[in-house]
């Protein structure tokens, strides 16, 4: 299956604490390219605050950061 990569930092630049992450999300934020492929988040430079993540699949580095950061990672 190929996927479409999200890196938690980047995530953290572009989204405000308390906000819903969704592919569609991402993807009006220019960090994946529209939502045909399926999302995967990777844990690359960390999450410093509580965000609702909806993603096709997660890293368990990138779920353990997610829930540290006070948010959670829910699988498509």
């Amino acid at each position: 299956t190929h996927y479409a990569i999200v890196n938690l930092g980047a995530i953290d630049a572009r989204f405000e604490a308390g906000a819903e992450v969704t592919p569609e999300t991402l993807a009006d934020a220019g960090l994946v390219r529209g939502t045909k492929l399926p999302v995967k988040v990777l844990a690359d430079g960390g999450l410093s605050k509580g965000l609702t993540i909806r993603a096709h699949k997660f890293s368990g580095n990138a779920s353990a950061a997610i829930e540290a950061a006070g948010g959670t990672a829910e699988t498509l």
